[in-house]
């Protein structure tokens, strides 16, 4: 007889696994409930109400971890830890309905995080199902200064040459970029901006079927470029450039990639010392916070992704942490973008130089990939698309589950 651990990536292999038993059909929604162990984290929760919590997680089979101070309610406020299978949280969720009304926050929010919902996004006029599918963002610079390629892809016939092979090796999007955001790098005006991508969103848009992205925190030159047919805004301002632009990605139907930046210099890089409490906990208010703000200007939601900003403003902890954990976040159901293709915190967790970062970057697309990002910015499609084969290949292996 042999024993081991049971791994699984998904509820549908969760399903194949327990099936491959024989078990009761109709026990087998109840029995992937009970084999599903999660831990919730509650932030900031009233310790009158932690009290509370953790009684009736008690009573529901599972448990609850608050603060030493709670139980004197020495404190007002703590963090909980709702820790039990899925059937047990589902059982507090419905006893904590028949709780008062003030509750109905904390109840609320952790059903979302019960929750499985899968992003689906729709960039142009192509629908994307991130259960399944990928969304692969190819980088091209017309700049004399970024970070990786600055002059590679400066004049119009080298561009134009890149975009063919970014297409070639598999990019469903053109990220098209006429300003360096690397630190200490130089602001460029709108009008030379315009004069640097606009030729090129027009050109790709009119030899290629591809999507085209507009990499720009300048309202005139996001303005300008979905007239010539963006369908996506690369927007590293968290949102507060495309405000006065909103109307127009309404009307044009573009999607916007709003990307978390807490970089005291702007819309420059920075990768400050001093780590954060909860980086994960920040993207994820973050995502909310967006999510509520678009939502409120009338975009479609199937048409927001999120970035977590690497390189601007988080440590180096920081980012590993958030990248360790991001899957809190896509598993609410959010579009998670992965842009660390050859920036200077691969460079730092690795020893190499830019030149040769592609397959670091590329092992850490894996590793999100396992945490249900689906969306990745790179200078690397053709690596990056074997990497999606690999990893679709073993997802279908579904006798392998050690």
């Amino acid at each position: 007889m042999q024993a081991y651990r049971i791994t699984y990536r998904d509820d549908k292999r969760l399903k194949e696994i327990i099936n491959s038993v024989g078990v009761e059909p109709a026990a087998l929604l109840g029995l992937c409930a009970k084999a599903q162990h999660l831990n919730i984290m509650l932030k900031s929760v009233k310790t009158s109400w932690a009290n509370i919590i953790k009684q009736e997680m008690l009573a529901c089979g599972g448990d609850a971890a608050i603060s030493r101070h709670s139980y004197a309610c020495k404190e007002p406020f703590t963090d909980v830890i709702l820790m039990g299978t899925k059937a047990q949280l589902d059982r507090f969720v419905r006893k904590m309905k028949q709780q008062p009304d003030c509750f109905n926050l904390l109840v609320n929010s952790v059903e979302l995080a019960l929750g499985s919902d899968v992003a689906i996004v729709n960039i142009g006029s192509k629908r994307y199902d991130l259960s399944k599918d990928f969304v692969v963002i190819g980088i091209l610079n017309i700049t004399p200064d970024s970070f990786s390629d600055g002059g590679k892809f400066f004049n119009y016939d080298s561009a134009m040459k890149r975009v063919e092979e970014l297409v070639s090796a598999g990019a469903n999007v053109i990220d098209v970029g006429g300003e360096s955001t690397r630190p200490d790098s130089n602001v460029v005006t709108e009008q030379e901006e315009m004069e640097r991508v606009l030729p090129i969103v027009k050109a790709v848009r009119s030899n290629f079927d591809v999507n085209v992205s507009i990499d720009s925190y300048k309202p005139q030159v996001i303005k300008e470029a979905l007239k010539l047919g963006a369908t996506l805004v690369n927007d590293i301002s968290a949102g507060s450039a495309i405000e006065p632009v909103i109307n127009e990605i309404q009307q044009s139907g573009a999607s916007v990639l709003a990307m978390m930046n807490n970089s005291t210099k702007g819309f420059r890089g920075e990768t400050p010392d001093t780590d954060r409490d909860d980086p994960v906990g920040l993207f994820m208010d973050f995502c909310q916070k967006s999510k509520e703000r678009f939502l409120n200007y009338g975009l479609d939601p199937e048409r927001l992704i999120m970035d977590p900003g690497i390189g601007f403003g988080l440590s180096i902890n920081d980012t590993s942490n958030l990248l360790h954990g991001i899957g809190s976040v896509t598993s609410l159901g959010f579009a998670v973008c992965a842009g660390i293709s050859r920036k200077s915190y691969v460079g730092k967790i690795s020893g190499l130089n830019i030149d040769t970062r592609d397959p670091v970057c590329n092992a850490i697309s894996l590793y999100l990939m396992e945490r249900g990002v689906k969306i990745f910015r790179t200078h690397d499609p053709e690596g990056l698309k074997g990497v999606i084969k690999a990893f679709n290949a073993i997802q279908g292996v579904s006798k392998c589950w050690i």
